[in-house]
């Protein structure tokens, strides 16, 4: 047996059980679950961006407004 019989073998057993698992009832939930859990951590983080980028907008706009109330002691 040559090394590239043994690689086309091992590949083959490899591609097999990645298949099985993929189509297998578990397996396939396993993904499901996976990409689920994915897209569930994305939107998590889309709205946390959201959120600290309206309390960055806030905090920029109150110190504006001390600087204008500042002013006006003037």
């Amino acid at each position: 047996m040559t090394v590239k019989e043994i690689i086309k073998i091992l590949s083959k057993k490899v591609k097999k059980k990645i298949k099985d698992f993929i189509l297998d009832e578990y397996g396939g939930n396993l993904v499901e679950y996976a990409l689920l859990i994915g897209f569930a951590l994305f939107i998590f983080f889309l709205l946390v961006s959201i959120v600290l980028s309206m309390m960055d907008w806030t905090a920029g706009q109150s110190s504006e407004f001390f600087e204008v109330v500042e002013g006006l002691d003037d």
